[in-house]
């Protein structure tokens, strides 16, 4: 699942708000162990340019 999700958070990226919407999905659908590793691809790949969007939806889904 963890893979897929990568998959479709790439393919994604350039729209700012279906990413937002897949990266909340994902970090529902997953394991505590993969939202860390989920995190951790994100900071690599893609978290110069959705760094906002990543803390608030991290933040948000963590919380609740």
């Amino acid at each position: 699942m963890l893979e897929h999700q990568k998959i479709v958070l790439n393919a994604v990226s350039d729209d700012l708000h279906l990413f937002k919407k897949e990266l909340a999905k994902s970090i529902k659908w997953l394991d505590p162990t993969e939202q860390r590793e989920l995190y951790q691809w994100i900071e690599i790949e893609l978290f110069q340019s959705h760094k906002k969007i990543v803390q608030e939806v991290f933040n948000s889904i963590i919380i609740n």
